[in-house]
């Protein structure tokens, strides 16, 4: 099941990514068109958008226990439009215009978005993402070191030391 819904939120999260760069693209073609710098006017607004992006990016692709199809949902969207933009641009044309679709469609026939693709596919080829990780630590594990035993309690330091057991100076329970 959770590989079925990080696919869906791959596609959706595929046309944010594209929207977001095209949109940042735009606001700062457009400042650098009028001689302002990328901190001038509105140019740390698309910096900020070009970061998110780039969180975004880093999301998908780094965490170990996240499912692979979120990032290869991502990828298919981004690399399909990429490969429509060279080989049949006239049908993007069709697409509805929304905010960032005029940088978008700018940015896709010049390949921009190949090597994000390429960073979005390689969590499909790793292994360990595709199995769910058994938890590390068992509530009989976590809760065993926490408390000591009762009958060692009120009879001072020096009983512990007689009764066999080990005498401990730090916490008792794993970090």
């Amino acid at each position: 099941m959770r590989h079925v819904v990080g696919f869906l939120s791959g596609l959706i999260l595929g046309p944010v990514l594209l929207l977001l760069s095209g949109w940042a693209f735009s606001h700062l073609r457009r400042l650098h068109g009028s001689g302002l710098g990328a901190l001038d006017g509105a140019g740390p607004l698309a910096v900020a958008g070009l970061v998110g992006v780039g969180l975004v990016v880093a999301l998908l692709a780094v965490p170990p226990r996240l499912t692979p199809m979120l990032p290869l949902g991502a990828a298919l969207v981004l690399g399909g439009v990429s490969a429509v933009a060279v080989l049949r641009g006239h049908l993007l044309e069709r697409l509805p215009s929304l905010p960032g679709s005029e940088g978008a469609l700018l940015l896709l026939p010049l390949g921009v978005f190949v090597p994000v693709v390429l960073v979005l596919l390689a969590p499909v080829f790793v292994g360990g993402r595709w199995r769910r990780e058994p938890e590390g630590v068992t509530d009989e594990e976590y809760f065993e070191g926490l408390y000591g035993d009762d009958d060692e309690r009120g009879r001072g330091p020096s009983a512990g030391a007689h009764s066999g057991a080990p005498a401990r100076s730090g916490p008792r329970h794993r970090a």
